[in-house]
């Protein structure tokens, strides 16, 4: 990974840290890009990579000519929830575009771990697997958020950006799959955390090439189960 994703890395981590700690309130005004890089001693490159990553989670939101503020509390339900839930076709088509990408972060993310991204990875994946089963919006929430971690440390700030444009699509698949799928497969958030560990483990070896195929294994399981289900419903 680049200098620059690292640096970025630790400002956003830093940020988050605070964010969860409540010294940036809901709904409260970040410092300005020029603060945090005076605070930091990084670029404006490298805060903005921090904030996109940020914002990708959905714990910040940028309002055009006022600034950058953390979400409040009851943000993230609409943020997905704008369009039916229910929409399948809709769901498998983003799969089908996030396993191109994605299975090319894994790949890169396996070449270029490093000690830091390793270590946010294994955090994700301890919050996913810690993850109330009763709650669907804390699994959607969880399971993105280890998602993105990949992205990250692909170490191009390409995959993080591009996959920020899918935030809602992405959170609509997941939520149809924990709302719906999943409440009718009592193992179905087992099976995915086994896989999301599989994946972590390849990344942590450096084994690019299993760390892409099985990301293409867990992406490709929830496309054939949206395949089945709109054979359904057009027989319907």
């Amino acid at each position: 990974m680049n200098a620059s994703g690292n640096l970025s890395e630790n400002v956003a981590d830093e940020l988050l840290r605070r964010i969860q700690a409540k010294t940036y309130m809901p709904g409260e005004k970040l410092p300005s890009t020029a603060v945090l890089c005076t605070e930091f001693d990084v670029s404006r490159t490298v805060v903005r990579e921090a904030i996109a990553s940020l914002k990708l989670g959905g714990r910040i939101v940028t309002r055009q000519g006022a600034g950058t503020f953390v979400t409040t509390e009851d943000r993230w339900v609409p943020h997905f929830l704008a369009t039916p839930i229910d929409d399948v076709r809709a769901a498998l088509e983003i799969l089908e575009l996030r396993i191109g990408v994605e299975t090319q972060a894994a790949f890169l993310a396996a070449q270029r771990k490093t000690a830091q991204s390793l270590a946010h990875l294994y955090q994700m994946h301890a919050q996913f697997v810690a993850v109330d089963t009763r709650d669907p919006e804390m699994e959607v929430r969880a399971d993105l958020d280890f998602h993105l971690a990949i992205a990250r440390a692909a170490g191009n700030p390409r995959f993080p950006a591009f996959l920020g444009h899918l935030v809602s699509d992405i959170s609509r698949d997941l939520f149809l799959k924990y709302a719906k799928i999943s409440r009718s497969l009592p193992a179905y958030l087992d099976n995915t955390k086994k896989e999301h560990q599989a994946i972590l483990e390849a990344i942590s070896r450096g084994n690019a090439e299993q760390a892409q195929k099985l990301m293409r294994r867990h992406l490709e399981g929830s496309l054939n189960r949206y395949r089945k289900l709109l054979e359904v419903k057009i027989r319907d």
